[in-house]
């Protein structure tokens, strides 16, 4: 074990995790004033999933092209299949802890702690239902030797038949809910140093001295969030690659401690605000269709743009066999589809949704080390054998 380049690698992967929690900030800010004549399905899986989700596209898309290999796409299959299982299981559980110990701000400004929280089972089943689905689909092309420009452009068009359907049944409810957020304005009452938005992105403080966003500004605020989470994904995707090597395991066991955690931060602290505003059915229901985004458009866009400039994807070697990645794809299923059960046949979700979210998220986490420790024994045999073999070769001379 190289303790530098881990040191390296932890301290990358926390700079990278902070300035994507900032500069998601930014950019779910002017994405969702520009998507504010959208309906409220539609902007929820366009807007926010992919403002929630924009670093988990980034960092596979970096793994996979800077590295050019099996390592690299394997990573980022890692990178969103870690990031769905924190998203499935550890969001829910601070968002309902949240509510229950810490409470929810009312309007008058005091504070209710609720014991028992109400959602919408109806919408919550349909997201279930396509993330499964979605899960399934992957998990099939993973059974193959190699993923084609197929695979990459059939999670696309999962993705888009999941937002037809989300036009299609809105306005078949012919639902109206005029959604006019002015509510948001009260956070630009606080105008932050210049120095303080510098640091934190703010980008809309800096360039337009905090004004009401217009389209103009939004646009700019927007492509400057984008290239600061660019910068902070390409580094992030390097130290993958570097604690890999500091700890002589698959870079795919390295994407799903550190890359995962990291680019699921921004929906962790987005999703308990939230639920701390009362609005707790959206930062539990939001979980579900960012999974969705990172399952089809995440892994999905970079494959199919990479297949079809550089060719099929090889699932065999790299220290990671495809095998590997399909119990990775099972037991995200199993955890998704025990975590939509478990909120779906209860009346109300409370303490024992917290248990059972615990439960899981340790299973997952012995799931991780059990795999990484054989992985390394592995390579551990495979150096041994190699020093016997070269001590027979000079004995032979």
């Amino acid at each position: 074990m190289d303790l530098y380049l881990l040191g390296q690698a932890i301290v990358m992967t926390v700079i990278a995790s902070v300035v994507i929690m900032y500069a998601c900030d930014e950019f779910e800010a002017c994405a969702d004033y520009l998507g504010r004549n959208m309906s409220g399905g539609l902007k929820g899986a366009l807007i926010n999933a992919i403002g929630s989700s924009l670093p988990e596209l980034l960092t596979a898309s970096f793994l996979l092209f800077m590295y050019n290999d099996m390592a690299g796409f394997t990573a980022g299959i890692a990178t969103t299949a870690g990031s769905a299982v924190f998203n499935t299981v550890v969001i829910p559980l601070l968002c309902i802890v949240a509510v229950r110990y810490y409470g929810v701000k009312k309007s008058d400004g005091t504070v209710e702690k609720l014991k028992e929280i109400t959602i919408s089972k109806k919408s919550f089943a349909r997201d279930a239902t396509f993330l499964i689905l979605a899960e399934l689909l992957l998990l099939y092309f993973l059974g193959n030797t190699e993923l084609t420009w197929i695979a990459g452009a059939s999670l696309v068009v999962f993705y888009l038949v999941y937002v037809a359907y989300l036009m299609i049944q809105h306005k078949m409810s012919n639902s109206t809910d005029s959604e006019d957020d002015d509510d948001d304005d009260d956070d630009d009452d606080e105008q932050p140093s210049k120095l303080k938005a510098l640091i934190t992105f703010q980008f809309n403080h800096l360039l337009f001295g905090g004004k009401k966003l217009t389209t103009k500004s939004a646009w700019v605020n927007l492509s400057l969030a984008v290239l600061v989470i660019s910068v902070a994904c390409h580094y992030l995707a390097e130290a993958v690659m570097i604690s890999a090597k500091a700890l002589d395991i698959a870079p795919y066991f390295t994407a799903i401690i550190f890359a995962a955690a990291a680019t699921s931060v921004p929906d962790a602290i987005l999703s308990i605000k939230d639920a701390r505003k009362g609005n707790i059915e959206d930062s539990l229901g939001n979980v579900v269709g960012s999974n969705i985004f990172d399952i089809t458009i995440a892994l999905g866009a970079p494959l199919l743009v990479y297949s079809l400039v550089y060719g099929p994807v090889s699932l065999v070697g790299q220290g990671t066999t495809n095998e590997d990645m399909q119990v990775l794809r099972i037991a995200l299923v199993v955890i998704t589809t025990a975590v939509s059960v478990g909120f779906l046949v209860t009346k109300y979700v409370g303490k024992f949704h917290v248990h059972l979210l615990a439960v899981l998220y340790l299973i997952w986490v012995g799931y991780i080390v059990t795999s990484i420790v054989p992985t390394k024994s592995e390579n551990i045999e495979e150096s041994n054998f190699a020093s016997v073999q070269l001590q027979d070769v000079k004995s032979m001379n």
